[in-house]
C-alpha cells in the first residue's frame, strides 16, 4: 500500500472531517493537506497495518489536527479579524492607542465634571450633547419653553467651561 493510493482513497473522508469542524472549505482544504503530510512524516510506523487501521489513524490525526487549528492563536486572529488581514492593518493604521487613551481619558473627566453640576444644567447637558436629544425633545421632556432650555443651556456650557479650565482640562 503507498502514499498515492491512500490520499485518492480517503481524501474526500479527510475533507468531509475537517470542513465539519472548520466550518470553512479553504482551512478544510489546507487541513487535509496537513492531515496527509502528517501521516506521510510516519509512514513507516503505519505501512504494515491493516486498511481499517491506517482508515481510523487518518481519520484519528484529522480530528486532532482540526482541534489543535481551532485552539491555535492563528484562527482565534483570523476571527477576530473575519477573515480579512486589511481589517486590522486599517484598524491599526486608523488608530492611535495612545489617542484613544487620551480621549477616553477625556470622557471620563467631562462626565465627571457634568455630574458635578447643579440641576437643572447637568441634565441639561447630559440630554443635549451625551444623549443627544434636540432642543424641541428636551423642552417636551423638561417641560420648559425653548428660550428657557436656550438660556440654560448657554449657562450650563459657560459652568462646564469654567470649570474645566479651573481643573486643568480639556476645553
Amino acid at each position: 500500500m503507498n502514499i498515492e493510493y491512500i490520499v485518492n482513497k480517503y481524501t474526500n473522508l479527510v475533507y468531509k472531517i475537517c470542513l465539519d469542524m472548520l466550518s470553512s472549505s479553504l482551512d478544510a482544504q489546507d487541513m487535509t493537506q496537513e492531515v496527509f503530510i502528517g501521516f506521510y512524516l510516519h509512514i513507516n510506523d503505519y505501512i504494515n497495518l491493516p486498511e481499517n487501521d491506517i482508515k481510523n489513524i487518518i481519520c484519528k490525526i484529522a480530528l486532532n489536527k482540526c482541534r489543535d487549528y481551532l485552539k491555535s492563536k492563528s484562527y482565534k486572529l483570523k476571527l477576530l479579524t473575519n477573515d480579512d488581514d486589511t481589517e486590522l492593518a486599517n484598524y491599526e493604521e486608523d488608530n492611535d492607542i495612545l489617542e484613544e487613551i487620551i480621549k477616553n481619558d477625556s470622557k471620563n473627566y467631562i462626565n465627571k465634571i457634568i455630574n458635578e453640576l447643579k440641576e437643572p444644567y447637568k441634565s441639561i447637558i447630559y440630554n443635549y450633547y451625551i444623549v443627544g436629544l434636540s432642543l424641541d425633545e428636551l423642552c417636551a421632556k423638561l417641560n420648559t419653553s425653548k428660550p428657557t432650555l436656550k438660556v440654560q443651556l448657554y449657562r450650563a456650557k459657560q459652568i462646564l467651561k469654567e470649570k474645566l479650565n479651573n481643573g486643568g482640562g480639556f476645553v
